[in-house]
């Protein structure tokens, strides 16, 4: 069961952290992800801006947890402007793009927003 719930992804991984603690970021970020998949209830998009578009390009190591909650039936959006910014709109490897319209759009119809 999905609810109209959108979660936002607005960090290269979980929660704030330095630097030198990136690759635990990441690790969280994808417990995460795994810890969702067992949920009976989903969200119905996560959004990723700002540096959490990273996380959808080559080179994350979260492809896979990524694709395995988009088959879940999860929706992947992630900001063009963002993408663009990064030099990153040629790299998308999970999900989909979209503008800030799509974004702000899911945030007004959603009954929770959660940002991670």
């Amino acid at each position: 069961m999905h609810r109209n719930v959108v979660v936002l992804v607005r960090q290269e991984g979980l929660g704030s952290v330095g630097p030198e603690d990136r690759s635990f970021g990441l690790d969280m970020f994808e417990r995460f992800l795994h810890t969702l998949e067992a949920q009976p209830a989903k969200p119905r998009v996560i959004c990723f801006y700002t540096a959490g578009v990273k996380l959808v390009c080559d080179g994350s190591p979260l492809i896979p947890a990524l694709r395995l909650i988009e088959a879940m039936g999860v929706r992947l959006l992630s900001c063009r402007t963002c993408l663009e910014h990064y030099g990153l709109k040629d790299a998308v490897l999970a999900g989909e793009t979209g503008g800030m319209n799509d974004i702000v759009k899911l945030l007004m119809e959603a009954d929770h927003v959660f940002t991670v």
